[in-house]
């Protein structure tokens, strides 16, 4: 699975310059129109506007092709999963809280906070997440991974990870859930492997 990270960054890289040339063409044809006015229809005026309306739209239909081609390229191979993840981990998102289930029943909750308990993961392998939702959408949402996934009630949604570097990530509901939605924070902290099994095999209770 490639890096959530830099490959959204690349797709913005793609984005951005595109936005701003067509911000810019639609800015400055709006002045000109403002400033030399529109005028009345001159003979062969109208065939020549009706062949610029057709190459603009085959000009933007190619851009608007090129865009959805980046975008799946990018998306497809983040959205698969491995047969054989490292580690997999239940998440249970619930109003207004977050609960990060490891084999062996241990256990990581966090409830309507801004500081919450973090949720220890291994750094550098593939990490399949299973989440639900126990009530209404939320969103399983990391903006250091550029990394965002809708959990449904009644439908688990599938998703590996790599945490590439040591540290708290921290992540929070995307999705407007309700009155503490703003509250609704959770952490994810990537440490060695080493240090991750003997944090799973302690019950969770060190790290």
């Amino acid at each position: 699975m490639p890096d959530t990270h830099h490959a959204f960054e690349h797709v913005k890289a793609v984005y951005l310059p595109i936005a701003i040339v067509v911000f810019t063409l639609v800015v400055g044809a709006v002045l000109i129109l403002l400033v030399r006015g529109a005028g009345r229809d001159r003979p062969g005026r109208r065939s020549n506007a009706l062949r610029l309306e057709l190459a603009n739209a085959a000009v933007l239909a190619c851009v608007a092709a090129f865009l959805v081609v980046i975008t799946f390229r990018t998306e497809t191979p983040l959205d698969r999963t491995v047969a054989h993840p490292a580690l997999r981990v239940r998440v249970i998102a619930a109003q207004w809280s977050w609960r990060f289930e490891y084999p062996g029943g241990v256990a990581v909750a966090a409830v309507s906070t801004w500081h919450p308990r973090p949720a220890l993961v291994p750094t550098g392998v593939e990490i399949e997440f299973a989440g639900v939702s126990r009530d209404v959408i939320h969103g399983f949402w990391v903006p250091q991974l550029s990394f965002m996934r809708q959990l449904l009630p009644g439908h688990v949604s599938r998703f590996d990870l790599i945490f590439h570097a040591p540290g708290t990530y921290m992540g929070t509901c995307s999705v407007f859930c309700g009155e503490q939605h703003t509250e609704m924070h959770f952490a994810l902290q990537a440490v060695p492997a080493v240090q991750f099994e003997r944090w799973l095999a302690s019950g969770g209770s060190s790290a």
